[in-house]
């Protein structure tokens, strides 16, 4: 497995993991605790991190590839 496999599937285990903890904290509920907005808004730029992480890996897989 070459490092640009490796980042991708490293990117899908993590981008199933934060899904699964952003759909527990939806089930929290939003109410008025801080701490729990500031958790929805953690957890909700972790997926976007992620997502960056794996577009990364797709254009280093396409640069690789020659396009």
């Amino acid at each position: 497995m070459g490092v640009i496999e490796l980042i991708d599937q490293t990117a899908a285990t993590a981008l199933a993991h934060a899904h699964e903890l952003q759909e527990r904290l939806r089930l929290v509920g939003d109410g008025d605790d801080p701490a729990i907005h500031a958790c929805k808004e953690e957890a909700h730029q972790l997926l976007n991190d992620i997502v960056s992480l794996r577009n990364a890996a797709e254009l280093l897989r396409r640069q690789d590839q020659g396009g």
